[in-house]
């Protein structure tokens, strides 16, 4: 299998080989799949480029549902406008800040700034080398400048990923840390006490971005079309990295063995090494690795068991004004997806990241 993540329409006319017509797609309005269509090939031909698949996802989700290898012949697809004039939504530079301390910071209080959490080192989402901090933090930046009532926020790049919901959101301290994964708590007992915690203690925004996160392997694996086929592996999932998706399948210790390095490029290692037989990582971050290889087709996608995960801005739910500043920040999120906004941001994100990985 070839290392390009394509999605397949899938019906008996597909499986038979009918090809879509290759004319171009108009943005700014739905259209209806066909038999042969990728979401890949249908990025391409409305953007020019296959990889921005993920933008139709995105505007799809409810739709296509959680499964974004499926999508079915006679479905209709809102294709977004990615060049949309920012207008109102400029970035506001002013209000990413880099902190060193966090010590004696206020509680909530009415008069005082929206504070927003992000950190480093996860490019492209949150970053401090890129531009306005990573696709995450200018998402939340433009949707804060146009959500209800104009609040005024500040986003600080606090660099300890583990400091964010204990002590700094449960504390009230800050009021959101954004890129975070919502376990499905309807499984609790399956979960562990990370996702536990979670579930028992943050509010949820609406989805920021929705990444497809799957399992890589080796290239000569069997192709994997069931997760228990994965029980009695070693599994690699990055430090700090969420695992209730593994809970959520059945895939947990002692019924796998997983290993947690330090970031996504060590599990790829780990999968070409031994070290590990399966790696899980999102599509997005896995192709710009890939991409700097000399043979990226060493590693291969298991397509079938891949899954949405959609990243979301959390807020302790003892907060004074959780739902209230939840309903706010959704606000803004609805404007900037509406208007293109959004979806012009993370093309020019994901781009830029892809250009980065391979030069």
């Amino acid at each position: 299998m070839g290392r390009i993540f394509f999605l397949a329409a899938l019906s008996a006319a597909a499986v038979a080989g009918s090809q879509a017509s290759a004319t171009a797609i108009d943005c700014g309005g739905d259209y209806t799949v066909r038999s042969g269509d990728f979401l890949s090939s249908i990025a391409k031909r409305a953007y020019g480029r296959a990889d921005n698949f993920s933008l139709i996802y995105n505007a799809n989700a409810d739709r296509i549902g959680p499964n974004p290898a499926l999508i079915k012949v006679g479905a209709s697809l809102y294709i977004p406008c990615v060049n949309a004039a920012l207008g109102k939504s400029e970035a506001n530079n002013a209000a990413i800040r880099r902190v060193a301390t966090t010590e004696a910071l206020p509680g909530p209080a009415e008069n005082r700034p929206i504070r927003v959490l992000t950190a480093t080192d996860w490019a492209p989402f949150a970053n401090e080398d890129q531009e306005q901090g990573g696709m995450l933090t200018e998402i939340v930046n433009l949707a804060l400048a146009e959500a209800d009532g104009e609040p005024e926020y500040q986003i600080d790049f606090v660099n300890d990923w583990s400091a964010h919901l204990s002590p700094l959101l449960t504390d009230h301290a800050y009021d959101f840390s954004i890129g975070w994964t919502q376990p499905n708590c309807a499984l609790l007992d399956d979960l562990n006490d990370d996702s536990k915690f979670r579930c028992n203690n943050f509010n949820w925004s609406e989805p920021l971005y929705q990444q497809v996160v799957a399992y890589y392997t080796l290239a000569g694996a069997e192709d994997y079309t069931d997760h228990t086929q994965i029980k009695g592996m070693t599994v690699c999932r990055p430090a700090g990295y969420s695992t209730a998706m593994l809970e959520e399948v059945g895939l947990a210790e002692p019924d796998i063995t997983l290993v947690r390095p330090n970031g996504p490029e060590d599990c790829l290692a780990a999968v070409k090494s031994g070290e590990a037989q399966v790696a899980l990582i999102a599509t997005d971050v896995a192709e710009g690795l890939l991409s700097k290889e000399d043979d990226p087709s060493v590693v291969k996608l298991h397509e079938q068991l891949s899954y949405v995960s959609a990243l979301r801005a959390l807020i302790a739910k003892t907060h004074p004004r959780s739902e209230e500043l939840v309903g706010t920040l959704n606000s803004g999120l609805t404007k900037i997806k509406d208007s293109g906004v959004w979806f012009s941001t993370v093309r020019r994100h994901m781009t830029a990241h892809r250009e980065a990985a391979s030069s």
